[in-house]
């Protein structure tokens, strides 16, 4: 026995497809260019029937095989399009030539697709862990448009939860308010201990999660060693985000020195996954033990 269920999104103009390679986020995704039709996810089921006896029926029904496709059909006929249809890695395409023959790696992707939602919302869909079949016919016209069917299987991804494994879709037509950012660890004004490379966590007040694209060190976050004002100095590091809990970790690239203070700031350019950007600048102080 078995189902099958389509779901066609339709993308507005400015909304987007980005392909990235496997566990990329979608700042290092490419926009793989205007589709025309929409995107089709279609999921299908194998189930097994618990039968009381032939003639009663049916009385339970599981599921034991579940397969999810999603089809693009891009109107691009790049080089790098016809690379991601034929089921080839990046690697495959250099200077504008597309080389292809046997395949040499897995090519694995990461998926985002930006579409309506409700009320005039917007709809992100991430798809961890896909793979395209590699069956595509890009000859064909629409118009003056070459188009490319690009056809993936969605496969289940282990290392996420185990009702996510496939990906996530969020409806965040619904929230139009502002985030806000608090430092946790070390509180504002609080002290890290000198001569160790103590992490600065920030949390994230917010009913859906951050745009991830938005945290970015050295930019929308920074830490300046403002010991001497007249000639701060930024300080080096990377951060990490966690969407679940929503905090952001620092983690300073050289220990702390003792007495020193220093400032972080969080500028209006973090926003959530609706678009909300902070309402303020968020500006937060720590010193180093001496």
């Amino acid at each position: 026995m078995g189902t099958d269920s389509n779901i066609v999104f339709g993308l507005q103009a400015t909304n987007t497809v980005k392909v990235g390679a496997y566990g990329a986020v979608e700042g290092d995704a490419v926009d793989v260019g205007y589709t025309d039709g929409g995107v089709k996810m279609e999921k299908s089921e194998e189930q097994f029937d618990i039968k009381v006896d032939q003639i009663v029926g049916a009385i339970e029904s599981y599921t034991i095989d579940d397969e999810l496709k999603i089809t693009v059909a891009l109107a691009e006929a790049s080089v790098e399009n016809l690379a991601i249809a034929f089921g080839y890695p990046t690697t495959a395409v250099a200077a504008g030539v597309l080389s292809f023959g046997g395949k040499s790696s897995n090519t694995n992707r990461t998926i985002y697709l930006n579409t309506k939602g409700i009320n005039g919302g917007n709809r992100k869909t991430t798809l961890y862990k896909c793979k395209p079949d590699g069956n595509t016919s890009p000859a064909y016209l629409k118009g003056d448009k070459t188009m490319i069917d690009v056809t993936f299987k969605v496969l289940v991804d282990t290392s996420e939860t185990a009702e996510g494994m496939r990906g996530t879709i969020t409806e965040t037509g619904t929230d139009t308010t502002a985030p806000t950012v608090a430092m946790t660890t070390p509180a504002d004004g609080a002290t890290v201990a000198k001569d160790a490379k103590s992490t600065v966590l920030l949390s994230f007040t917010e009913t859906n999660v951050m745009d991830a694209n938005s945290l970015v060190y050295g930019d929308t976050i920074i830490i300046n060693n403002i010991t001497t004002p007249a000639s701060a100095v930024f300080v080096e590091g990377s951060i990490s985000y966690d969407k679940s809990a929503k905090t952001v970790l620092f983690t300073p690239t050289d220990n702390w020195t003792g007495s020193d203070t220093l400032q972080l700031t969080v500028s209006t350019g973090v926003r959530d996954a609706n678009g909300n950007n902070l309402a303020a600048p968020f500006i937060g102080q720590f010193d180093v033990a001496a």
